[in-house]
């Protein structure tokens, strides 16, 4: 009779402990909300005049369909004066689409040199690499480049710039990333000795190909690189991988380092998101599992134009066909039909470079590549 009086004690005490720690794990959430919360007003937030944000007329279906995704911009500046955020061009253009009922995330590139109608709202149709709406006037033309062109109904942003991306990754532990070629390694360390230079930093050389842990300006370095075989889609891909490698290490870090990820990071982004849309959309991205990657266009060919026609551009085979595809990727719309704008800017690019739906090509690398370190294609050329 003692021994079950005292094995059923222990119980009670095993269970208090368990109840004790529970409770100790949900305050210690709890109290990095709060202060993450109030450190929200360290952001730089810049409202989206709505009335400059360009549109496409779409039908009731497809804007009914955007109410289950949250879809938001994200633009990384190749500004050599880092914090500013009103102007410069967008290197990387991404977009984050969130399946609010499937807790999946999937992220398109656009890459950078992908000729389009960078046009003002209120402009007539001008045709350049992507990369130059945010020049011509900041997110709002950069916003507007993006719905114009691919049929979307964008209203959010977020810009950071090279130290933003390093700091976060530093304090994140790095990134896994295998570096392929011997091309590749020239100039990832060529980019980690301009990186030190833009961010006063000095990171080391990376000596070998193979497999190492980047730190936040060698992880930076090594997303600018386009020389290499594959060129700007390449890049693009690179991009990709590190992001999708931050969003896994930031789900499991401890609260403590992600207080220090907010303190150092949040001053070095820019976002027109309220607060309490940040909150909600970090405490659902815990359960949300980064699904797929694709580069933009899908079908492609990289060609040179004038100069005063953008130079070297990368010619969406075409516009029109790549949209179908790019709401087929996004939306699960088989059969989508794309807006009337989207048409007129297709046989626009068509007219001024020759290129048709039979010109493309298939961009191999990031359609086959999982971004999970495990699996990246092979380099073993350098291109023109």
């Amino acid at each position: 009779m003692a021994g079950q009086k005292n094995h059923s004690k222990r119980k009670r005490r095993k269970r208090k402990l368990i109840v004790f720690v529970v409770e100790l794990i949900i305050l210690a959430v709890l109290a990095s909300a709060v202060v993450v919360y109030h450190k929200f007003d360290l952001i730089n937030s810049a409202k989206l005049d709505k009335g400059k944000i360009g549109t496409n007329e779409l039908s009731d279906a497809m804007k009914k369909t955007f109410e289950g995704y949250t879809t938001i911009a994200l633009f990384g500046l190749d500004n050599r004066t880092q914090g500013v955020y009103t102007t410069g061009n967008s290197d990387v253009i991404m977009v984050l689409n969130i399946n609010n009922d499937t807790k999946e995330v999937q992220m398109v590139s656009v890459y950078r040199d992908t000729y389009l109608n960078v046009a003002a709202s209120d402009e007539a149709p001008k045709y350049n690499k992507a990369n130059a709406a945010y020049a011509y006037g900041g997110p709002e033309q950069a916003v507007t480049m993006l719905n114009r062109n691919l049929d979307l109904d964008i209203d959010n942003y977020v810009s950071f710039d090279f130290s933003a991306v390093a700091s976060a990754i530093d304090i994140l532990g790095g990134v896994d990333i295998e570096i392929t070629s011997d091309a590749e390694l020239g100039y990832l360390n060529d980019y980690i000795e301009h990186t030190n230079g833009i961010l006063g930093t000095s990171a080391k050389r990376i000596d070998s190909v193979g497999k190492h842990t980047l730190d936040g300006v060698q992880a930076v370095a090594y997303s600018r690189i386009r020389y290499t075989k594959g060129g700007d889609f390449k890049r693009a891909e690179r991009q990709r991988r590190v992001f999708s490698q931050m969003v896994k290490k930031a789900k499991k870090a401890n609260p403590v380092k992600l207080n220090a990820l907010v303190e150092e990071v949040f001053p070095k982004i820019e976002t027109d998101l309220e607060r309490n849309d940040i909150i909600s959309m970090v405490i659902a991205m815990i359960g949300y599992d980064m699904s797929d990657s694709r580069g933009f266009p899908f079908d492609k060919k990289g060609i040179k134009l004038a100069r005063s026609q953008g130079g070297d551009v990368v010619v969406p085979c075409d516009l029109e066909y790549n949209v179908e595809r790019l709401h087929k990727f996004l939306f699960e719309e088989k059969e989508y039909e794309v807006s009337a704008d989207v048409k007129a800017y297709s046989a626009d690019i068509t007219n001024i470079t020759g290129y048709t739906k039979d010109s493309g090509e298939t961009d191999e690398f990031s359609e086959a590549d999982d971004f999970d370190g495990t699996k990246q294609s092979g380099e073993d050329g350098q291109t023109e």
